[in-house]
């Protein structure tokens, strides 16, 4: 099953310190088939992600540099498979998604966007611990995989 996992899930998946960790890590127990793509988007947005929590000062000096260094690593020897996209795609998706439900739903432009990639590139699924995010996915068609960690 292919899945694209916004920024959400990757920085819960690589930082020990965020809330959603367990959840986060449960999702090779539940859906062992579950294969998560790493696209350009993806690069930008999670980097940046975690350069902010450094420069925040919710993670250690120099952690984010690392994470980023293994993620890259990860990409490099397959654990995380590259899908390159037509950005037009994306782009021309994003309008239709916005036209068509973001009347109905409270949602970020940049969180439109990652559900319009996710359908760009034929995901089969969607990983995001973002409720009005899970939700405007759903609405679009996409299944959302519902993370609970193991106490709950």
């Amino acid at each position: 099953m292919i899945v694209y996992a916004d920024t959400s899930w990757w920085v819960a998946y690589k930082w020990s310190d965020d809330s959603n960790r367990l959840r986060a890590i449960a999702l090779f127990d539940r859906w062992e088939d579950a294969r998560v793509v790493w696209t350009p988007w993806q690069r930008v947005e999670v980097f940046n992600a975690l350069r902010q929590l450094e420069r925040r000062g919710a993670m250690l000096t120099s952690n984010a540099r690392e994470f980023i260094r293994i993620l890259e690593q990860e990409v490099r020897l397959g654990y995380w498979p590259h899908v390159e996209f037509d950005w037009r795609d994306a782009v021309r998706a994003a309008c239709e998604l916005s036209a068509e439900l973001s009347l109905g739903f409270p949602m970020r432009g940049m969180d439109l966007f990652n559900v319009a990639i996710a359908i760009a590139i034929g995901a089969e699924a969607l990983l995001t611990f973002d409720g009005d995010q899970q939700a405007f996915a759903e609405a679009a068609g996409l299944r959302v995989l519902r993370l609970t960690s193991q106490s709950g």
